[in-house]
């Protein structure tokens, strides 16, 4: 019987952004897509093998991981979106308060800032033409603002891996130095000159890692 992976997307990012993703898995694994959207609605995760959270997706993926999950891989991901005392692996909690309420106005104009952004230091592009509804957009930024797992990362022992682009915009690269050294069971791999959408723009060598991680 082949194994179960699951991959939740990012914030504003739908299902067929990792669709080659999705047909490099499926030669041996059994492959299930869920975007943050969809996740932070329903607010519990399927059964899988292994989940693959990119962004949001990977906080998801910490905060309601099935406890008999064996593998997780954070890629561009954090244990607190937002810096705080004590904390300085995130944004500003003004810069997101300031997206909620421009995306009530101009949601088009906020969301070509962030991909451009997420897609630094490459080109602008989006992969996907799938409009979400500001409601959605607006749920997904208010969890980022207030989820903080910092207390429960040391408490999850599944194998795994953290992959980063040292040029991320969106998430500093030392959320996910935070993240390696306080997992009990993690490895940590930078990509120094990718940002964000990594998974996007490293494509090949980012699934050769996850090949690699998931074989173990």
């Amino acid at each position: 019987m082949l194994p179960t992976i699951l991959i939740i997307t990012g914030w504003a990012y739908h299902e067929q952004c990792v669709r080659n993703l999705t047909e490099d898995f499926e030669a041996f694994c059994n492959v299930e897509v869920l975007t943050a959207a969809q996740v932070l609605r329903e607010r519990q995760l399927p059964a899988a093998d292994y989940i693959v959270g990119w962004s949001m997706g990977g906080m998801l993926a910490m905060e309601l991981m099935p406890e008999d999950c064996e593998g997780l891989a954070l890629i561009s991901s954090t244990a607190r979106f937002c810096a705080t005392d004590g904390y300085d692996c995130g944004v500003p909690e003004k810069t997101l308060k300031a997206m909620i309420m421009q995306l009530k106005r101009d949601p088009d104009a906020v969301l070509a800032e962030f991909y451009k952004n997420a897609a630094h230091p490459h080109p602008f592009h989006t992969c996907t033409s799938v409009k979400y509804s500001v409601d959605e957009l607006v749920a997904g930024l208010e969890y980022l603002l207030h989820t903080d797992l910092r207390e429960k990362v040391p408490t999850i022992g599944t194998q795994t891996l953290i992959m980063h682009g040292g040029q991320d915009q969106i998430v500093p690269p030392s959320a996910s130095e935070w993240l390696n050294s306080t997992l009990p069971n993690s490895s940590l791999e930078t990509f120094a000159t990718e940002g964000h959408t990594l998974l996007l723009d490293n494509f090949d060598d980012v699934i050769d890692s996850l090949i690699n991680f998931l074989s173990e």
